[in-house]
């Protein structure tokens, strides 16, 4: 799998659900599908989770998505400890896992391989049911599906090829970045007006 294909997958599934972002590619990838407004992108590295751990808890009845890396995820690694602890049903986690961190040529490996993000899941205390690591776009589809539709908190880990994520350019110049449509506090409140909306309709 490549990354458009794992996003444009997460996207297909992620119904109403709201989406917070770690730092990389991936949001481009969301910013070209049609924008839902309840979308956090480019958060800081290792920040993406435990937001989404705070919303979900605040807002039980709205299902949460974090999108990490997993240069973002590894960075985080607490933070499953903690959601483990909690066991926010409305929570799913989803590292895009390459093997290598993102800036720079994408030459250097993380030292935490693909397969071993699930494991490190288990090892923070989720239920191994609700813990998935796929190669394949049929299993994560699978799992995506699940999440959409069954009380969690789901992990999934989805081994992504490497060969589109180098940030520099063969002679070392940087690759532009493409620019948000909102800034970060602008897709923050836009979520939190979402969620306001929400509760008000709920009550």
């Amino acid at each position: 799998m490549n990354r458009g294909e794992i996003v444009r997958a997460i996207i297909e599934f992620r119904n109403d659900a709201v989406l917070i972002m770690g730092p990389g590619k991936s949001a481009r990838i969301v910013w070209e599908a049609p924008l839902h407004p309840a979308t956090m992108h480019s958060m800081e590295l290792a920040y993406a989770s435990p937001m989404a751990f705070g919303v979900a808890l605040g807002a039980p009845n709205q299902r949460v998505i974090s999108l990490e890396g997993d240069g973002s995820m590894f960075a985080g690694t607490q933070s499953l400890g903690t959601i483990a602890r909690y066991a926010p049903a409305n929570l799913t986690v989803i590292v895009i896992a390459n093997g290598v961190w993102g800036t720079g040529d994408a030459s250097i490996p993380v030292t935490l391989q693909p397969a071993k993000y699930a494991d490190l899941a288990l090892a923070c205390g989720w239920e191994p049911h609700r813990v998935t690591f796929a190669t394949e776009l049929g299993p994560l589809r699978e799992a995506l599906r699940r999440s959409a539709t069954a009380p969690g908190p789901w992990f999934i880990a989805a081994a992504s090829v490497s060969d589109d994520d180098s940030s520099v350019n063969a002679d070392g110049s940087l690759r532009p970045r493409p620019t948000p449509p909102t800034d970060l506090i602008e897709a923050a409140d836009a979520t939190r007006r979402y969620l306001l909306g929400n509760r008000k309709a709920q009550f």
